[in-house]
C-alpha cells in the first residue's frame, strides 16, 4: 500500500479507516476513484500464494461473487491484486448487526420470519451462483424484518480454502434455530426446532430446502429464490447533455463518444398464480376409523398488504435509486429513475418480495449506472433531507423532462435554518456542470425557508440574472444534484464545467472534512430526461 501525503492507498482506492480485522485479514472503509464508497478487504498475496491452487481459488471464487446478485447482498464491485496484496471491493453495507438488535431481546414474530426469508434466500441465490458465504451468522446479518442485508459475500475467496456449502447450511441452521426459539409457542415451531436440533443441516438439502420449512410456519407461499423478476419494455438508452449561456456567450457542453446501447431485453410477463387445490374427498369409513382428536385444518390466512411507508424505507436503503411508492385503487405502484440495471433489479425483487400477493406494479426509468456514483457521494445527506419536516427542496419549473433548447429552470427553497448552496448537473457524457456558484454568481446563500430562481431569463431571451442553461446535445436521462450546508463546501469555485470523477473525488473529500459539530449536510436529487 503505497503512502501519498499522510494517506493510504491501494491502486485507485484511498483507504479511511479499518473496520475490522481478523489477522492479516483487514476491512477497510474506502473511496474509489470516482469517490463511490466501497468496503475493502484485503489480505497479503503472499497468503494466497501459500498453495500452489490459492492464487487460482480467489480469482475464481472472487469472479463468481461479481457476477452474484441479490437484493440482500451487498454488490461486489472489483477484485484483484495490487502491491503484493489482493482484494476484494464490496458496495458498503451500514447498520447494527442481528447480534446488537438481538442483546436488546428476540425479534417480533413478523421480523424473525422476514429476516430468515431474506438470509436464506440470500443464501440460496449464492449458493447457486457457486458463491460460499463462509462466515455467516448475526455478526454478519445487518437490520433485521425485510431490510435485513447479509455482508462478508467475497470475504471467502480471501480466508476460507476449506468453506463449502455445507458449512454455510450449518451456520443457516444455527441462526434458524436461534430466531425461532423465542417463538417455540407458535404451531409448527416447536417441531421444527426439534428437527433442526436433532438432526441439524442433514435435515435438509440445501438453504432453499430450509427456506420452505421456515416459510410454510406462517402458511404463505414461498419466493421464488433468483427468479428472474417480471419487468416492463426498457427505456432506451440515451446520451444528453445542458449547455450554458452567460450573458450572449454561449459554453457548449463537451461531447463525448456514446456508451453502446445494449440489446432490449425481453419482456417477462407475470406468472399467474396456481389455484389452490382441493384435497381430494376422503373415502367411507365407519366413525370409529377416524382419529377423533385431529382438528379440522385452520383457512390460510390471507396475505396482508405491507404498509407503504415499509416498502419505501427498503427502496431508500437500495442505492442509486431515487423512486416513489404509493397506492391506488388497492394497487401498489413504484415509479420513478433507477442508475443502473443492478438497481433496477434489486427495486423489483425487493417489491415482489415485500407485496408477494397483492396487485403491484412499476414505472421505471433506467438511467445510466455512471449516476450511482454522485448519488452514493451524497447517499447520507439525502436521507437526513427526506426526514425533516421542513426540507431542502428542488423544483423543475419546465418539468423534469427537456427538449433541445429548452431553458433549465429550477427553484430552490431552503429549509428551516439557513444554508449555503452547492448546485451540479452530470451530464450523461461524464462532466458535471456547477450551476451555483458560476462565474456570474457567486451569492450561494439561503436564508432559513428562503428561496431563489436559477437560470430565468428575461423575454428577450436573455439570461434575466447571471448564467442561464439550454438542453442540447447529446440527449439523455441526467441528475440534478443540490447539497446544502452550513457553510460553504469548497473555498474556491470549483471550475464552471469539470470531469465528474475529479468532482467526485473532490467532493467527498469536502463532505469528509465538515466539523462535526456542525449541522447535517442535506441534498436533493433529480433526474431529468433530456432528449432533441
Amino acid at each position: 500500500m503505497a503512502m501519498a501525503k499522510g494517506e493510504k492507498r491501494l491502486g485507485r482506492y484511498r483507504l479511511l479507516d479499518l473496520i475490522r480485522q481478523d489477522g492479516d485479514l483487514r476491512l477497510h472503509r474506502a473511496l474509489d476513484a470516482k469517490g463511490q464508497a466501497v468496503a475493502l478487504w484485503t489480505v497479503p498475496l503472499a497468503r494466497l500464494c501459500a498453495d500452489a491452487a490459492g492464487l487460482e481459488r480467489f480469482r475464481r471464487m472472487a469472479g463468481a461473487a461479481a457476477r452474484l446478485f441479490h437484493p440482500a447482498i451487498p454488490a461486489i464491485l472489483a477484485s484483484g491484486e495490487l502491491a503484493g496484496t489482493a482484494f476484494v471491493a464490496t458496495a458498503p453495507a451500514d447498520g447494527p448487526t442481528l447480534a446488537t438488535r438481538l442483546a436488546d431481546g428476540p425479534l417480533e414474530w413478523e421480523d424473525t420470519v422476514a429476516t430468515l426469508d431474506r438470509v436464506l434466500d440470500a443464501l440460496a441465490a449464492a449458493h447457486r451462483a457457486g458463491v460460499i458465504h463462509g462466515a455467516l451468522g448475526v455478526d454478519t446479518v445487518l437490520h433485521a424484518g425485510p431490510a435485513s442485508v447479509v455482508a462478508g459475500f467475497g470475504r471467502a475467496a480471501l480466508t476460507a480454502a476449506a468453506a463449502d456449502r455445507s458449512g454455510d447450511l450449518a451456520a443457516a441452521v444455527g441462526l434458524t434455530e436461534r430466531l425461532l426459539a423465542a417463538h417455540d409457542q407458535r404451531p409448527g415451531v416447536s417441531a421444527l426446532l426439534a428437527t433442526l436440533r436433532s438432526d441439524g443441516a442433514g435435515a435438509f438439502p440445501d438453504a432453499g430446502a430450509l427456506l420452505r420449512a421456515v416459510t410454510a410456519l406462517t402458511g404463505a407461499s414461498v419466493s421464488s429464490a433468483g427468479a428472474a423478476p417480471a419487468r416492463a419494455r426498457r427505456w432506451p438508452r440515451l446520451l444528453g447533455g445542458v449547455a450554458v449561456l452567460g450573458g450572449l456567450a454561449a459554453a457548449a457542453v463537451l461531447n463525448r463518444p456514446a456508451p453502446s446501447v445494449p440489446p432490449p431485453m425481453a419482456m417477462a410477463g407475470d406468472a399467474a398464480p396456481e389455484p389452490a387445490s382441493r384435497p381430494p374427498a376422503p373415502h367411507s369409513a365407519p366413525p370409529s376409523a377416524l382419529p377423533p382428536s385431529l382438528p379440522p385444518a385452520p383457512p390460510l390466512a390471507a396475505p396482508r398488504q405491507p404498509p407503504v411507508a415499509a416498502v419505501a424505507e427498503a427502496l431508500r436503503s437500495i442505492p442509486c435509486v431515487l423512486v416513489g411508492v404509493e397506492t391506488t385503487g388497492g394497487r401498489l405502484l413504484v415509479s420513478g429513475t433507477v442508475a443502473g440495471e443492478r438497481a433496477e433489479t434489486a427495486v423489483r425483487e425487493t417489491v415482489e418480495r415485500l407485496a408477494a400477493g397483492w396487485d403491484h406494479g412499476f414505472d421505471l426509468a433506467t438511467a445510466d449506472a455512471q449516476f450511482c456514483a454522485p448519488l452514493g457521494s451524497v447517499a447520507t445527506a439525502l436521507d437526513t433531507n427526506r426526514a425533516l419536516a421542513e426540507p431542502l427542496t428542488v423544483s423543475l419549473l419546465e418539468g423534469s423532462a427537456l427538449n433541445a433548447d429548452d431553458p433549465l429552470m429550477l427553484e430552490i427553497r431552503a429549509p428551516a435554518r439557513p444554508v449555503r448552496l452547492q448546485v451540479d448537473y452530470f451530464t450523461i457524457d461524464g462532466v458535471v456542470v456547477h450551476l451555483l456558484p458560476n462565474p456570474s454568481d457567486s451569492a450561494i446563500a439561503l436564508a432559513a425557508g428562503a428561496s431563489r430562481r436559477l437560470g430565468e431569463r428575461g423575454k428577450d431571451g436573455k439570461p434575466a440574472n447571471g448564467r442561464s442553461w439550454t438542453i442540447g446535445p447529446p440527449y439523455g436521462t441526467e441528475l440534478l444534484l443540490t447539497i446544502a450546508t452550513a457553510e460553504p463546501l469548497f473555498a474556491a469555485p470549483r471550475p464552471e464545467q469539470e470531469p465528474a470523477a475529479d468532482y467526485l473525488a473532490a467532493l467527498a473529500d469536502a463532505l469528509a472534512a465538515l466539523p462535526e459539530d456542525a449541522p447535517a449536510a442535506l441534498a436533493d436529487a433529480r433526474f431529468i430526461a433530456t432528449g432533441p
